[in-house]
C-alpha cells in the first residue's frame, strides 16, 4: 500500500472542491504527484474539477447587477473578465433574461449600482431585516 491508501472520498472531496486551491497544491498537501491524485481522485468517484475561471463574486451579485442594468464592459471589468462577451455568456448559462432591444445607453454605472446596494442594505436595516452581503456574510449590524 503506497500514500494513496490513506486517501478517502471523504477527506479529498472537500478540497477538491475548492476550486481556490489549486491541483498541484492539493497534491502538495497530500504528499503524491498531481497525476496520482487525478487517478485517485477518478478512481474514488469524484467528478473533475468545472473548467474555466473562478467567478470574483457569487451569482447573486452577478444576478443583481444584471437585473439592474449595469454597463457590461463595467461588470467585465469587476469580474475580471477580458470581454463583454464572457459577461453575456455567464448571463445566459444562469438563465437571466437578455436586455431589451433599444436599451443601448439607458445602462447604470457601477458606482450608481453599489449606491442602489447600499440604498437597499439601509432600508433593510430600518426595516429591521437581516441582510446578506455579496459574500454571504451578516452585515445586518454595520451601522450600528
Amino acid at each position: 500500500m503506497g500514500k494513496t491508501s490513506n486517501i478517502t472520498a471523504e477527506t479529498l472531496a472537500p478540497i477538491w472542491a475548492n476550486r481556490g486551491i489549486p491541483t498541484q497544491k492539493v497534491a502538495d498537501m497530500l504528499g503524491i504527484e498531481r497525476s496520482t491524485l487525478c487517478w485517485k481522485r477518478s478512481t474514488l468517484g469524484i467528478p473533475p474539477r468545472v473548467t474555466g475561471r473562478v467567478p470574483k463574486a457569487d451569482e447573486d451579485t452577478f444576478r443583481r447587477m444584471w437585473l439592474a442594468g449595469v454597463n457590461v464592459r463595467e461588470m467585465a471589468e469587476f469580474f475580471g473578465y477580458r470581454c463583454k462577451q464572457a459577461v453575456k455568456k455567464r448571463r445566459t448559462r444562469l438563465g437571466l433574461p437578455p436586455r431589451p432591444v433599444g436599451s443601448k445607453g439607458k445602462s447604470i454605472t457601477l458606482a450608481q449600482f453599489h449606491e442602489q446596494e447600499i440604498a437597499r442594505r439601509m432600508s433593510a436595516q430600518a426595516g429591521g431585516k437581516k441582510i446578506r452581503a455579496a459574500g454571504g456574510e451578516d452585515r445586518s449590524q454595520m451601522w450600528s
